[in-house]
């Protein structure tokens, strides 16, 4: 289904891409994933507790809108919409994380979404996470060890949504109203 792809940004800093073809048009894909609810997606693994909420729920659709998200263990974190381009791309940053671990290794994560229409409604999704590391120390464990975690859960993201989207059966609370 996916793969991982090694960008040239990721010898500065640790990332990993997941590629997905879903059997979707491009306009649709697009329209689903970038207002989803993260609940929906991002139950958690051993490493990242689940998402249980965010501040903002509708209209998550412009360039310089910040949300918070919750997590499973009490935690947070800002994140920034930082581009949209509709149907192509959207890019975001997760950052200020009040998890004392994650605090200590993450300046930030950036997240990146590309959609390519593939004709006979498929779409070609490329899915970026770039850890920025507080330190050198820091860069050795999220490399080694929070980037497979990173790694699972996109991977399990984007199986959620390409059930979703192929099977055309969208539930109600998937996704929040633009």
């Amino acid at each position: 289904m996916n793969f991982n792809k090694e960008t040239p940004d990721a010898k500065r800093n640790p990332e990993v891409t997941k590629v997905v073809t879903i059997d979707a048009k491009i306009d649709q894909a697009f329209g689903y994933i970038a207002p989803i609810n993260l609940m929906h997606i991002f139950r958690g693994n051993t490493l990242i507790p689940a998402i249980t909420d965010t501040s903002v729920k509708q209209g998550w659709n412009k360039a310089g809108l910040q949300r918070t998200v919750h997590f499973a263990d009490g935690s947070t974190s800002q994140e920034t919409l930082l581009t949209v381009d509709a149907p192509i791309s959207f890019s975001y940053k997760n950052e200020w994380f009040t998890s004392k671990v994650l605090s200590m290794l993450l300046k930030r994560l950036e997240g990146e979404w590309l959609f390519t229409d593939l004709g006979n409604n498929m779409t070609k999704i490329e899915w970026t996470y770039r850890a920025v590391p507080t330190n050198l120390l820091a860069k050795l464990f999220v490399a080694s060890v929070l980037m497979r975690a990173v790694s699972a859960m996109l991977g399990d993201a984007l199986q959620i949504i390409k059930n979703d989207l192929e099977s055309g059966e969208l539930k109600a609370g998937t996704t929040w109203a633009s």
